[in-house]
C-alpha cells in the first residue's frame, strides 16, 4: 500500500509518519526532498530568484528563500514549477526501489504537486490553527511575521485539494501524541 500522509504546517504529520513507521510502513519525507530539488536544479532557481539567495558557502539558503516565497503567490508558483517535477521523479524512484512494501509520502504538498496520483489512499492531519501556531513558535524559532505569513499562505491547502480520485481519510490532532496515536490506529484497522 503507498499512503498518502498531508495537512497543514505543524499538524502533526510528522508524528502520525511515526506511528505509521511504527507498525511496518516505509516514511519517505518530501520536505527532505525539496531540499535535495532545490540543490538539484539550483542553475533555474537562482536565474529566477538571483543571488540574493545564496549563502556564503555557495548553497541555497531557504530560509531566505522561504521568505520570498511565502510573501509573493506567484513566486511560490515559480519556484513549484521548477522542484515539483524533480520531487516527482524522486518519489517515483523511492515507490520503484520499495515496490511490495507498505509506503507513506509525508507531504504537505501531496495534492498540488500530484503525488496523490501515485497513493492507494490519502491521511490528511487537521489541527486547531491556534495548536499550529504554538507548534511553530515552538519549533521554527522564526519571527512571528514569517510564522503567521507561512500558516495564511496554507489556508487554501485542504482536503478538496486532492482531485485524483483516491480516496481520503481525516485524522483530528489537538494536542496528545497519545490520541493522535489512536487515531491513526483505527485508522489502519479499518482498513
Amino acid at each position: 500500500m503507498v499512503l498518502g500522509l498531508a495537512g497543514k504546517a505543524c499538524s502533526g504529520k510528522n508524528a502520525a509518519s511515526r506511528f505509521l513507521e511504527e507498525r511496518g510502513f516505509l516514511s519517505l519525507d518530501v520536505d527532505k526532498l525539496g531540499h535535495q530539488a532545490l540543490e538539484l536544479k539550483r542553475d533555474s532557481v537562482l536565474k529566477c530568484f538571483g543571488h540574493q539567495i545564496v549563502r556564503e558557502d555557495g548553497s541555497i539558503d531557504r530560509k531566505k528563500l522561504g521568505e520570498i516565497v511565502f510573501s509573493d503567490r506567484s513566486k511560490m508558483k515559480e519556484l513549484e514549477s521548477i522542484t515539483h517535477p524533480a520531487v516527482f521523479k524522486m518519489v517515483e524512484s523511492f515507490l520503484k526501489e520499495n515496490m511490495g512494501r507498505d509506503l507513506v509520502i509525508n507531504a504537505a504538498i501531496l495534492g498540488p504537486a500530484g503525488l496523490d496520483r501515485l497513493c492507494n489512499k490519502v491521511l490528511w492531519v487537521e489541527a486547531p490553527l491556534i495548536l499550529r501556531i504554538f507548534r511553530a513558535f515552538k519549533r521554527d524559532n522564526r519571527k512571528i511575521s514569517h510564522i503567521f505569513s507561512r500558516i495564511l499562505f496554507q489556508r487554501h491547502l485542504t482536503v478538496q485539494h486532492f482531485f485524483s480520485g483516491v480516496d481520503i481519510y481525516m485524522v483530528r490532532n489537538r494536542g496528545s501524541l497519545s490520541d493522535l496515536k489512536k487515531q491513526v490506529d483505527i485508522f489502519l484497522s479499518d482498513l
